[in-house]
């Protein structure tokens, strides 16, 4: 693509969100906090089973997500999950980093199903003829991270076998709750599926504001390789977001306003989810100064009850 093709489109990108319709935004706004609010009663439900005997209070456990949530958009590899375990460990006295962690593997073992699913009916239903191959460059450092992380557990396991088994106790304390169904089908499972249908209307609600004229079908289809993207090493999926909306929006609209309403998805999404993030850090650590509360965040340092 030369250059003044480039510029063309920039400018027709930058006069798509020029004529953004602002009634769809406030929605989709209300909506994105409900995902949110959703996401951490489900968290700390898992978290309450985890640890029975220990007081998790919601507002603890909402600041501690919301924190490292607003980090995730600027950290790569979702540093900021290592920011709410440390500040979760922070706030449960007597929890261990292994179960904390496992916690979250719970939360996203089902929203892996759920995208599984759903890509599995958009296929069916052709709405996904095709997903498009990924750069070996972008899979790469993610295989060398597998690698790594499985040699390291399999010399651990070798050179200090007893550690690794009482390592392996605590996390399993964070599956408690898979172990009791009707607790997870009562105060976990609900509240997900309500963050992922908030998450398919605030994407829906956005390609209104955009003018695009798609169907929940795309919306949801935005959503699963939304996540698709996170899983590339940059903060926030910067550059995949942008190919894989290109991707799903081919033939509803054009790559320029694909890229507009990718960029400005985005960028309002990074918005909202820093500014939470920053008020949770706020009111977590007792300070009118975001800039110390930030800081205050990211030197969490877990140290105890590993």
């Amino acid at each position: 693509m030369s250059t003044e093709q480039v510029a063309r489109l920039l400018d027709s990108a930058v006069d798509q969100v020029a004529h953004l319709d602002a009634r769809f935004l406030v929605a989709a706004l209300v909506l994105q906090l409900v995902a949110l609010c959703c996401k951490i009663v489900a968290w700390r439900n898992v978290l309450a089973a985890a640890f029975p005997e220990r007081r998790v209070p919601f507002h603890s456990v909402g600041c501690s997500y919301a924190a490292g949530m607003g980090l995730n958009a600027f950290l790569p590899a979702r540093g900021g999950d290592a920011v709410k375990v440390a500040l979760v460990r922070a706030q449960i006295e007597g929890s261990e980093i292994p179960a904390i962690v496992t916690t979250l593997g719970v939360v996203a073992l089902f929203d892996a199903v759920i995208g599984g699913a759903l890509v599995l009916a958009l296929w069916a239903s052709g709405t996904l003829p095709a997903l498009p191959v990924p750069s070996p460059g972008l899979s790469l450092p993610l295989v060398a991270g597998l690698l790594v992380a499985a040699g390291g557990v399999a010399i651990a396991a070798r050179l200090r076998p007893d550690a690794v088994k009482r390592t392996l106790e605590k996390a399993a304390h964070g599956v408690a709750v898979l172990r009791t169904p009707r607790r997870y089908l009562h105060q976990v499972m609900p509240f997900q599926l309500g963050a992922w249908l908030a998450r398919i209307a605030v994407v829906y609600l956005v390609l209104a504001s955009f003018h695009i004229d798609a169907s929940p079908t795309t919306a949801a289809l935005l959503v699963v390789l939304g996540g698709v993207s996170a899983a590339v090493p940059v903060p926030g999926g910067a550059g995949a977001q942008q190919v894989l909306a290109t991707y799903a929006l081919q033939g509803i609209a054009s790559a320029a306003t694909a890229i507009s309403f990718s960029v400005g998805f985005q960028v309002g999404i990074t918005a909202v989810n820093t500014a939470v993030g920053i008020a949770g850090a706020m009111l977590l650590f007792r300070t009118t100064r975001p800039l110390a509360a930030i800081r205050g965040a990211v030197g969490t340092r877990p140290t105890r009850g590993l």
